[in-house]
């Protein structure tokens, strides 16, 4: 995608970039229980215990493991306890592509650890809204369609709360036999996850413009 600031000649899928107010990686249930990235990563002493209270154990054990691997890696993570527990940590530290073209360098990627569907062991999964949209629904829809088929993760449109436009989702879930997550396996999980955001993002940077 050009960095044109002639909008006649930018492509109609547009970057959001330095908007606070709109595409929040996060629906808030009240503007008391939002917090930004910044504040997480700074507060999350304070939150933790919040954060793992009635949290099953299997549950509490990896995402205090996730939280040893993203403090060894010296990576800034939060704690989000009000909108499904993620664990949330900048798009950069997973795919530096995420901060090309002058996409938001606020944007985050969300870690959840949950019960796999079949009951016997756990998911891990990560999610972020592609810096991407249009007020246009068929054009997101064309987008969704446009993009390459992954290997791990999924592609996925969801209605933004904030502003009621169309958010493009990339979603990765892996399975965890049995549930435990060591160091060299989220190493390998982030690596795959990285290249699969990564190709997303070039591939939407490449949406032929609609002229």
């Amino acid at each position: 995608m050009t960095e044109e600031t002639d909008d006649r000649k930018r492509s109609h899928l547009r970057l959001v970039v330095n908007n606070p107010d709109k595409r929040s990686p996060r629906p808030s249930v009240g503007e008391d229980d939002y917090l930004t990235l910044e504040e997480l990563v700074a507060g999350k002493e304070g939150i933790r215990p919040l954060y793992y209270r009635d949290m099953e154990r299997p549950v509490m054990k990896a995402c205090m493991a996730v939280e040893r691997f993203l403090g060894k890696k010296g990576w800034a993570y939060g704690l989000d306890p009000h909108h499904g527990k993620p664990i949330v940590i900048p798009a950069a530290v997973v795919c530096p592509e995420s901060t090309l073209s002058s996409a938001d360098p606020r944007d985050e990627v969300l870690l959840f650890v949950s019960d796999d569907v079949t009951g016997t062991g756990l998911c891990f999964s990560m999610e972020m809204i592609l810096p991407f949209y249009s007020e246009d629904e068929a054009l997101m829809e064309e987008a969704l369609l446009y993009s390459p088929v992954f290997q791990y993760g999924t592609l996925f449109l969801e209605e933004n709360r904030q502003d009621g436009y169309l958010d493009l989702i990339y979603r990765l879930g892996f399975p965890i036999y049995p549930p435990a997550l060591t160091g060299r396996i989220l190493d390998r999980l982030f690596a795959v996850a990285g290249h699969e955001v990564g190709e997303a993002l070039r591939g939407l940077a490449e949406y032929p413009d609609s002229e």
